[in-house]
């Protein structure tokens, strides 16, 4: 009877030894196949700058192609539908470039971000949006925010900055600013 006990315990124990082996294959495996998604995360992303619709109204899209988990490239496209009292700019080409910090590896190219970016668009400082006395204008800058991103794709973006316009045109009494701001709060899709 002692012996068959101890039989019985022996097999237990070398059971639980291998069953515990076992699993911890598992794991590792498991952990070897969440890295290899990070590389195959998606590269594009598309993003709508809600913000301007409701301010000016303006729409603003946005196209960014992920390089990396940690960096990214892009392009804005800004246009003014409403009348010079909430914004200069009625048309605006903005190419930017990301650098993304305490971002999530599972999803890349998220969390904090700062941006450097330059922008090419035609200016009213006049506020008449009727005649076509419009200028242009190029300006550098730098921004500042943070993303988010769920695990189907969906992306939420908060950022902030400023950029110093470069062509400066002083022959009237109109006033022309130096300085122009980039806001949004901008909801997108990656693909």
């Amino acid at each position: 009877m002692n012996k068959v006990r101890l039989t019985s315990f022996v097999m237990l124990v070398v059971f639980g030894v291998y069953a515990q082996e076992n699993n911890e294959d598992v794991t590792k495996v498991e952990v070897v196949n969440q890295y290899e998604e990070v590389e195959f995360f998606e590269k594009n992303e598309i993003r709508l700058n809600a913000l301007d619709l409701i301010v000016h109204p303006a729409l603003s899209i946005s196209y960014e192609r992920l390089v990396n988990e940690s960096n990214g490239y892009g392009i804005s496209l800004f246009a003014n539908f409403g009348d010079n009292n909430t914004s200069y700019q009625n048309i605006a080409l903005t190419p930017y470039y990301r650098f993304y910090f305490l971002n999530r590896k599972d999803f890349g190219a998220s969390g904090i971000f700062v941006e450097a970016f330059s922008s090419f668009s035609t200016v009213d400082f006049d506020g008449d949006t009727n005649t076509d006395s419009g200028e242009f204008q190029f300006s550098m800058g730098v921004a500042l925010g943070k993303k988010w991103v769920n695990r189907n794709g969906f992306t939420f973006e908060l950022f902030a900055g400023v950029g110093r316009y470069f062509i400066n045109r002083e022959t009237d009494d109109s006033y022309h600013p130096e300085a122009h701001g980039r806001f949004g709060i901008a909801i997108g899709k990656r693909f």
